[in-house]
């Protein structure tokens, strides 16, 4: 495997945060960039492409989060506040090429806002305000809380299990509200018979993934707001079949460059009907 980890000890340590929330979404947006042509690195070789000239990625003190100095801890300085889901499968540092002192990530599973959540995004937002710029809430695609939501929606005689669970129910109700909409929005767009479509339960479960990361961006905003003021939250989901992150849905690689990384948190509740018909207009079944 033609992956090269490469330390230079000349090149300089200084690491510079970004200053402002734009250049921290660009820099955010510029990371997955790397981590997705890294991931097609992979699959061309694993596709028997063996001609492919060596990739080269510079690593650094810094980046490994260690000490420069013996005895001596980092400061702590994240640039970026990220609230994303607990699922395995989607380590945030590695999906958006973060270092070590990069993010403060807070992950629960759905990324919903709970009052423990709560706590560290307002620990966050106020004793390191001085170096985070920016908030974000990362869902991703094949999310197994908002699947649980949608399928307790369709069927709820069948989840008798987790009415006695008050800790998943708790979780699953923040959900819910994602789901309700989204099912609401898909009848206004395909009309009352929609539920019987072969796709539905797809469709549903991917337009909820999406509306959950906005609805919760959306009371996140307010939350931050509350504790200190300057700081912009926006979401995005992380797709994982395409290894990049979206705040639409990808049909394909031709809309990698046309979809925006991220979107801001909706300002009022009237958004949300509009951003689940953009959702679903990418839904990409017949």
């Amino acid at each position: 495997m033609d992956i090269i980890y490469r330390f230079d000890p000349h090149a300089p340590l200084e690491s510079k945060g970004p200053k402002n929330n734009r250049e921290s979404l660009k820099l955010l947006a510029n990371g997955n960039e790397r981590f997705a042509k890294l991931v097609e690195h992979v699959q061309d070789i694993g596709s028997g492409k063996r001609d492919l000239p060596p990739k080269i990625i510079p690593i650094n003190p810094i980046k490994l989060g260690v000490p420069i100095v013996s005895g001596l801890e980092p400061a702590h300085e994240p640039f970026a506040l990220v609230l994303g889901c607990a699922d395995a499968r989607v380590p945030l540092e590695h999906i958006l090429d973060c270092s070590a002192n990069d993010l403060f990530v807070v992950r629960v599973a759905g990324n919903v806002l709970g009052l423990e959540c709560l706590g560290s995004v307002d620990y966050a937002a106020t004793a390191l305000r001085k170096s985070i710029q920016s908030v974000i809430v990362m869902g991703h695609t094949g999310c197994g809380a908002v699947t649980a939501a949608v399928d307790i929606y369709l069927s709820p005689s069948d989840f008798a299990n987790i009415a006695f669970s008050h800790a998943v129910r708790s979780l699953l109700d923040r959900v819910m509200l994602a789901v309700r909409g989204s099912a609401r929005a898909l009848e206004s767009a395909f009309g009352s018979k929609v539920q019987k479509a072969k796709y539905y339960r797809d469709w549903l479960i991917e337009t909820s993934i999406y509306m959950n990361s906005a609805v919760t961006a959306y009371d996140l905003q307010r939350e931050v707001d509350a504790v200190t003021k300057g700081l912009h939250v926006s979401y995005s989901v992380y797709d994982m079949a395409w290894t990049r992150i979206g705040a639409l849905p990808f049909r394909g690689a031709e809309d990698f460059d046309s979809t925006p990384h991220f979107a801001p948190a909706p300002k009022t509740s009237v958004d949300f009907p509009i951003i689940a018909q953009q959702v679903i207009a990418r839904l990409g079944k017949e």
